[in-house]
């Protein structure tokens, strides 16, 4: 069993108490009124609960108990088993053994103890078998007699003064953090009295009353300081492991890799991050899928690794790191990757009205798709991928917790999905935003970058402006424009642009002032603006002022509906086209020339290490043009241009050959088979193989 903090098994050991002591008043409840759902609905999720939890924290002696005791009550449920005095008899002696159990984790950190004859009658219970319960009274009691002079066994009692921890329900906790919030926004309205009295002082020039300002300028500031300390440590006690939902999926993806007839290990690191209890609850779920999508969709079977020159055994590793105030989770498989042309061609099945766009999409841009509702790769439905969440809903569960999802994948290598959101959702990270003269909060998870711009430096395409961004056309957008009362601003050198970037898509947001990072308390909006799908809570600022909380991806949106132009169709006709080149050599020299030559030219390259190798990267992307060896171990330059000129997508896409022998015959194979050009390789120059090149490509 993994290490669990005394914090957690306390909280644990008084959870279960506590539903032990609901459980068995529901079952004397349900041994009188006999087929009162409700009740028995409330006892299997009872019962379930201290199943899963024990499970959870590796407890298997509680978990196996109240497995057994969900059973019968299962079979209660289905009719096969009744209500009984002797039932409630049998059921009680079992629930005292789980409290035993209890008592021995708090005592001992273990609930391993002997419970051998209570599973045996409680499977024969469920199935519908007559028992002897007296019998069995008598045997666990002639059990706890022996026990009472085992010298080994420490007392398991437990006293009020052996209590280290008390249990406080999460809606006090959270009944302390408004309170939080009053007294902060109570301090907010001193600060200001503060400003108003420095205001008095330097009208009157009062040295008596500079000592008072002063005096109470370092109160108010060492009463903020002692305030923000305590709501920090009351913020922690909704704090949980990490692990909790990271130790579970250990047992679950040897289990599903046994059912895919796959060979998986596991990599999960111990850590003692801490997040909120409110994502812990989120993330379970999200997690649970992202694996699954891991092992079905991306880990090859062994055959297949085995084949592309890997481990038959396949690697999922989960890495959590903390970074200031985000956690940055990280679900990683060394499978098959991505297949970004399925993708793309899905997405154009899918879509058919934004064939131009989607063609013109770079990877990045098309793995938007996987989160889209019912978009897959996969031709088949198994058991795996059909049933739980789709990755449309794990980017919807993202959301809540105000985090953010992408994806990083390499074909042949594979996949990460990479989580960052924050420890907690009681305080909000953003930017304080001047808009038309008013203060707003944008969230700062989805801001990747804050930039300055000059008016001459827009690019306008049909009464749009855009910015050119690491060689992306960005549209920006004044946030302005949102809001009907246009007070007017002062004119600025220089526009402030808020890249904002959703679902792969990146826009500017043009304000008039950022003025300051801050880490605020969110309160929820009025009812009045509830109506207002852009807003999403309020903060009050130091002056005490309230500040809408902007929803970035309606606003994203919003903006979005209003571009007039096709951006995509402008990118594809104004941008270099990108021309991919597979080399494939047996020699690592030749290769490594070669594609220094071309990457010079400005083509990007892929290599391979023989014909066979080629092949397989031809079948896996797209290439423009292949510049292949003659003779290679394996598979020699001659088949592998026979394969191709089979494949659809190669049967006329330009192949160079590069050799030594510059035979009739050899240079009749050639041309029998469509090679596009046949290069000396003792002599080759190049400017002649560039010249080539561009010529076969249409570059020149």
């Amino acid at each position: 069993m993994a290490k669990v903090s005394s914090d957690i098994t306390e909280s644990f050991a008084a959870e279960v108490k506590e539903l032990l002591e609901v459980s068995r008043k529901d079952i004397v409840t349900l041994k009188t009124t006999q087929n009162d759902a409700e009740t028995l609905s409330r006892l299997l999720r009872s019962l379930h609960t201290i199943k899963g939890n024990a499970r959870m924290l590796g407890f298997s002696t509680i978990e196996k108990l109240a497995h057994a005791v969900e059973d019968i009550y299962k079979s209660v449920k289905d009719g096969q088993v009744k209500n009984s005095d002797r039932l409630v008899k049998f059921v009680f002696a079992v629930t005292d053994k789980i409290t035993d159990c209890v008592l021995s984790i708090l005592k001992k950190n273990t609930d391993e103890l002997n419970i051998e004859l209570y599973l045996q009658n409680c499977d024969k219970l469920a199935a519908g078998e007559l028992i002897d319960v007296d019998a069995f009274i008598s045997e666990v009691n002639r059990e706890k007699g022996l026990s009472l002079y085992d010298d080994d066994d420490e007392e398991l009692s437990e006293n009020v003064s052996d209590i280290q921890s008390i249990r406080i329900k999460l809606s006090r906790v959270n009944e302390i953090i408004t309170a939080f919030d009053t007294m902060i926004t109570r301090e907010f309205h001193l600060k200001h009295q503060l400003d108003e009295l420095q205001k008095f002082e330097e009208k009157t020039d009062n040295h008596e009353l500079s000592k008072i300002r002063k005096q109470f300028e370092s109160d108010i500031f060492a009463l903020e300081t002692s305030i923000f300390s305590v709501q920090e440590q009351v913020f922690d006690l909704r704090m949980l492991p990490i692990s909790i939902v990271l130790r579970p999926l250990e047992s679950t993806i040897a289990l599903e890799a046994l059912n895919l007839k796959k060979k998986v290990k596991c990599d999960i690191p111990e850590t003692d991050i801490a997040i909120d209890k409110v994502i812990l609850e989120e993330l379970g779920d999200t997690l649970m899928h992202l694996i699954r999508n891991a092992l079905d969709h991306g880990i090859e079977t062994p055959e297949e690794r085995k084949e592309a020159g890997k481990s038959e055994t396949g690697t999922i590793s989960i890495t959590c790191v903390r970074e200031a105030k985000y956690i940055e989770l990280r679900i990683t498989d060394d499978g098959r990757g991505l297949n970004y042309e399925k993708i793309r061609e899905n997405a154009l099945k899918l879509y058919p009205e934004r064939t131009e766009e989607i063609k013109n999409m770079s990877d990045r841009e098309l793995s938007q798709f996987l989160f889209q509702s019912g978009f897959s790769t996969k031709d088949g439905v198994t058991e795996l991928s059909g049933r739980g969440v789709g990755l449309d809903v794990v980017w919807s569960n993202v959301e809540k917790i105000k985090g953010r999802i992408k994806i990083e994948s390499t074909a042949g290598k594979g996949t990460s999905f990479i989580l960052h959101f924050p420890l907690s959702l009681s305080t909000l990270q953003g930017l304080f935003v001047y808009s038309n003269k008013d203060k707003y909060l944008i969230p700062s998870q989805h801001i990747v970058d804050i930039i300055y711009r000059k008016k001459s430096e827009y690019i306008t395409l049909q009464n749009q402006n855009y910015i050119n961004l690491e060689s992306q056309l960005i549209p920006c957008f004044s946030l302005s424009s949102l809001f009907d009362d246009q007070k007017g601003f002062t004119p600025q050198d220089a526009d402030s642009i808020l890249i904002a970037e959703y679902m792969e898509q990146r826009i500017g947001i043009i304000v008039e002032e950022v003025q300051q990072y801050v880490s605020l308390v969110v309160k929820p909006l009025p009812k009045a603006f509830r109506n207002f799908s852009i807003l999403q809570g309020i903060v009050f600022d130091e002056h005490y002022d309230i500040v809408p909380i902007l929803h970035v991806p309606d606003i994203l949106k919003k903006f979005k509906s209003l571009r007039g132009y096709d951006i995509k169709k402008y990118e594809a006709a104004t941008k270099k086209r990108t021309i991919r080149i597979l080399v494939v050599d047996d020699s690592e020299t030749t290769r490594q020339i070669e594609r220094s030559i071309l990457e010079g030219a400005g083509f990007v390259v892929d290599t391979a290490f023989d014909g066979l190798d080629g092949l397989e990267k031809a079948k896996t992307k797209q290439y423009d043009l292949i510049l292949s060896d003659k003779d290679m171990p394996r598979m020699t330059g001659l088949v592998l241009l026979d394969n191709l000129r089979r494949m659809e997508q190669y049967k006329d896409a330009p192949v160079v050959i590069i050799t030594a022998d510059q035979s009739p015959a050899v240079l009749k194979e050639f041309e029998q088979l469509r090679a596009s050009a046949v290069i000396p390789k003792g002599s080759f120059e190049r400017g002649k193989l560039i010249s080539v090149i561009k010529g076969l490509v249409g570059e020149e």
